[in-house]
């Protein structure tokens, strides 16, 4: 067996670094694959050829990781749906209060007018 660079080694399930091996079969002629470094009694069952570059595990783990994704997006949508209602609202609230405000310009503006006429009114008396 050739030594493996870090970069192809994998773990077996016991933790191990696994031993890569080249087929001889017929069906399968040099194809290298990876399998538990202990004795048959005592090995995890780790095995799998190198060609597959993720386990069932892995791509399981990945599936769910997917699938909670999707419901995150799904919450953030709805979400971002209810802040829009609230900012459609808030604007409703916001042009209300401007309206009173410009109301409230418009009376003092008229206020002080009338004060100012009544002033000079008096004095020209």
């Amino acid at each position: 067996m050739s030594q493996v660079s870090s970069s192809l080694q994998r773990r077996c399930n016991c933790g191990m670094i696994a031993n890569q091996f080249t087929s001889t079969t017929p069906s399968n002629p040099e194809r290298k694959f990876f399998k538990c470094p202990k004795p048959k009694r005592s090995s995890c069952g780790y095995w799998q050829w190198e060609d597959e570059e993720y386990s069932e595990s892995f791509v399981g783990g990945l599936v769910s990781s997917l699938d909670a994704f999707k419901n995150e997006i799904t919450y953030l949508k709805n979400e971002k749906a209810t802040l829009k209602e609230e900012i459609v609202a808030l604007q409703g609230v916001n042009q209300a209060e401007m309206n009173k405000v410009l109301k409230m310009r418009v009376f003092m503006m008229i206020s002080w007018v009338l004060f100012i006429g009544f002033v000079v009114a008096s004095i020209m008396q």
